[in-house]
């Protein structure tokens, strides 16, 4: 048995992750594990398949300048080992001796899982801002790789974790270079890079180069930008038809935001991701922008979303509201089937919105409703958040149709124009309905 290594070996990863049973992911170059070490610590390995034809030299001294890469958007490689061993396998019904080569690779563990399943997720629940972070982290740790010269060959969002506080960290960077000069198959004509964040010169002749890393940027940030709208809907635009369609979704998507205090400045934001993106992927190589302007853009809105609260030393914060139809909260309440309480404005009931969150929800008696702009400085009111005030999650004005028994003719019904009114809270178990009923409104 011969052994190289910066870490401990297969052996003990073998008990670290159970018999390498808690798979956490898996790509192009093998699957990855979650570990527990003796010292309490939680790391991710990656066990590597068989591949024939890479030089151990070379994998040991690549691992090694990996390991000296530093960035806040970047995985931490915390070691690696590799190990042969010889053994004897049945194959054709007979005993053949050979070598098992087991390559290990160490990393920091991300809690928070990939891009990828964030992005499938319907209910992700992203809003703009988070998303134009995890795009400018994304930015710029692709900028410190190839500032330090190395090129990723396969960004796409399963290969960018999120932590716990949705910070981006890219990870597989510089893997792939060794891999496609073995006998595994990863050459140029390979199929087992997702094609849709390849670019043409990577398929006629398997360049790898930063220009390619910046197209499957551009791919990456198109699918954060487009959210759940259907990435096929998009594809067939020219560009400027794109940036277009992408800023007229999420200005409609903003404006259902009750006050939102940096609408313009988010639209803003909106339309340079967009334009960044398209331009990242241009069929030209030569004409794809470099990732110092790329950051530059991103640094340029960025500050204009930048919005002091003059209340925030008095504790008390803006925040987002969002409009709901009457239909959505017919849903999320059962059609108002479980009632907490009643008072001289109206009735409190019990909701449950998609994510499992309990709200409590207030609809006004036809005769306490108030005009549309009265009922929006009420909830320009609610929207200040403070440690004694119970928070607005949304609210609901909508004018409605109700059928009303006609006098002359009970079994006849005459449509009614009415307008509902409601305001959803955070629910509070411990505490009484009169905290809602008693809002001042």
């Amino acid at each position: 048995t011969s052994r190289e290594s910066r870490m401990p070996g297969y052996h003990f990863f073998r008990q670290a992750t159970c018999d390498f049973s808690q798979v956490i992911g898996r790509g192009l170059l093998g699957k990855v594990y979650k570990a527990h070490l003796p010292t309490g610590e939680v790391v991710a390995v990656k066990l590597l398949y068989l591949m024939a034809g890479i030089d151990d030299y070379s994998f040991s001294h690549l691992l090694e300048e990996l390991m000296s890469v530093s960035h806040k958007n970047l995985v931490r490689l915390l070691g690696y080992s590799f190990e042969k061993e010889e053994e004897v396998l049945e194959y054709k019904g007979r005993a053949v001796h050979g070598v098992n080569i087991r390559r290990l690779i160490c990393f920091e563990y991300v809690p928070g899982g990939s891009l990828a399943h964030f992005l499938s997720d319907q209910n992700l629940g992203l809003n703009w801002g988070v998303r134009f972070k995890i795009i400018k982290g994304i930015c710029e740790g692709l900028q410190y790789l190839h500032k330090v010269g190395i090129v990723h060959c396969d960004l796409k969002p399963g290969n960018i974790l999120l932590d716990d506080g949705k910070i981006p960290k890219i990870t597989d960077f510089g893997l792939l270079p060794i891999f496609l000069g073995s006998d595994s198959g990863f050459g140029e004509d390979s199929g087992h890079r997702t094609l849709k964040y390849t670019p043409s010169e990577d398929i006629c002749w398997g360049g790898l180069s930063e220009a390619s890393d910046i197209f499957r940027l551009g791919v990456v940030i198109k699918r954060i930008v487009i959210g759940t709208m259907d990435y096929s809907s998009i594809a067939d635009m020219d560009d400027r038809e794109c940036v277009e369609h992408v800023h007229k979704f999420w200005r409609k998507r903003l404006q259902e935001i009750r006050r939102y205090p940096t609408f313009e400045a988010d639209c803003k934001q909106v339309r340079t991701c967009t334009e960044i993106a398209v331009a990242c992927m241009h069929i030209d190589r030569r004409q794809r922008p470099l990732m110092s302007n790329i950051i530059y853009k991103l640094y340029e809105v960025e500050t204009m979303g930048d919005h002091p609260s003059s209340q925030r030393e008095q504790g008390i914060h803006d925040y987002e509201v969002r409009r709901m139809s009457l239909k959505e909260l017919e849903h999320i309440t059962s059609n108002f089937s479980e009632k907490l309480g009643q008072d001289g404005f109206g009735a409190i009931y019990k909701g449950k919105l998609e994510d499992g969150k309990v709200i409590a929800v207030k609809r006004f008696d036809e005769r306490m409703i108030k005009p549309e702009e009265q009922f929006e400085r009420v909830v320009d009111l609610m929207r200040l958040k403070h440690k004694n005030i119970v928070r607005l999650i949304g609210y609901c004005y909508e004018p409605t149709k109700v059928p009303v028994p006609d006098e002359k003719n009970p079994e006849l019904y005459i449509w009614k124009d009415v307008i509902e009114n409601l305001l959803c809270y955070e629910f509070l178990p411990n505490k009484s309905p009169d905290v809602i009923l008693n809002d001042g409104t």
